[in-house]
């Protein structure tokens, strides 16, 4: 959709060199897109269970269908399914360095309950990326998507192509399939993301059967669901620091996208409150929660937080620290924020660490 002259002057006003996108999903036309990427043998399960779709729809998006309406491909196609209009609509017009993907639906693969099926279906995902997204602009960026009901699978397959150019994260939905991403279950994964130089991104996902979505159980409606995204968050940051996977693998970098960041200082006090009552059980625990967090977490923007005040965001991420801080649009869901407005009320340093310069020294990228 092209801007008005007003808008134009408005985004250059406030236009910073470069901006990294962390949350961008592409989607796909159909399943059919993954068919030539199964083997044989699930070539055949394929076809006779008559996939429609990675997960279902989980949960009702009551605006668009959750997808912005002037996001349709010219050609044809759901929004996202075409890498040469995203490059026109988001790459090109927001002036995107680095767009880091991740396949729409993708982290809810670890909540599939057939275990070879999710293991098959994320390797599928990833030689689609690789083959149709990565090879149209380098500036497309892509998740490595990993089964993590069984850890070993998994860090195989981030073995597999983790080494890729194109990839610069293993990507999950928050959900874990059983227990906390604390439990040493996990470390596989972990390991083989340090191994690869690859941060762990943890973005919002739906609970599906015998999980919960938050605390109460399932959500009743999509107010209440994207009110409490922040309660899975906090239960596997919690998981993880206390698990001491931080002092497993202190090279481990992980990225919360989509779960907001306002109740990350309330978090981080809490944590530093029990951790310092009751350290002697867990004596693995070296440092002050508080300290992991900076060390080792980023936080996305999106969706970003709407208050009468907006010094409260600014002393939000002060208290966070702004270096902990990337900015995600969420393209191309109804939520879309644009990196020329959605920060506009933070001073210009502040806004140009969010939009570039902390996901740059994060991922590893250079100029």
């Amino acid at each position: 959709m092209a801007l008005t002259q007003e808008e134009m002057e408005q985004r250059n006003k406030l236009q910073t060199d470069k901006v990294i996108d962390i949350d961008v999903h592409p989607l796909l036309r159909s399943m059919e897109d993954l068919y030539e990427y199964f083997d044989d043998t699930w070539k055949d399960f394929f076809r006779a269970s008559k996939v429609s779709s990675i997960t279902g729809q989980p949960f009702l998006v009551p605006v668009g269908g959750g997808l912005r309406m002037d996001s349709y491909p010219p050609e044809g196609g759901p929004p996202g399914s075409s890498p040469e209009f995203m490059k026109t609509q988001l790459l090109d017009q927001h002036s995107i360095s680095h767009a880091i993907l991740f396949l729409s639906s993708g982290y809810q693969i670890s909540s599939l309950p057939q275990e070879q099926w999710a293991i098959a279906l994320a390797s599928a995902c990833n030689d689609f990326l690789i083959d149709k997204w990565l090879s149209a602009d380098s500036r497309y960026k892509g998740s490595v998507l990993v089964a993590t009901q069984d850890p070993q699978a998994a860090a195989r397959e981030i073995d597999r192509v983790g080494s890729h150019p194109g990839m610069v994260q293993v990507g999950l939905g928050i959900h874990s399939p059983m227990r906390g991403y604390g439990d040493k279950m996990y470390d596989p994964i972990w390991e083989a993301a340090v191994r690869n130089n690859l941060v762990v991104c943890f973005h919002v996902s739906v609970a599906t059967g015998l999980y919960k979505n938050n605390s109460t159980g399932p959500t009743q409606n999509f107010p209440e669901f994207q009110s409490t995204h922040n309660q899975t968050f906090q239960g596997q940051m919690a998981s993880m620091i206390f698990g001491g996977v931080f002092e497993k693998f202190p090279e481990l970098k992980v990225a919360f996208i989509e779960g907001g960041f306002s109740w990350v200082p309330h978090m981080m006090f809490t944590m530093d409150t029990h951790w310092k009552a009751a350290r002697r059980e867990v004596p693995w625990v070296k440092k002050y929660p508080s300290e992991y967090v900076r060390e080792h977490f980023w936080f996305g923007t999106q969706p970003i937080i709407k208050t009468a005040n907006p010094k409260h965001v600014l002393q939000l991420i002060e208290m966070i620290g702004v270096d902990r801080m990337i900015f995600a649009s969420d393209y191309p869901h109804w939520e879309f924020d644009s990196p020329q407005m959605a920060l506009n009320h933070l001073p210009k340093e502040m806004r140009e660490k969010i939009l570039f310069e902390n996901a740059k020294k994060m991922y590893g990228f250079e100029d």
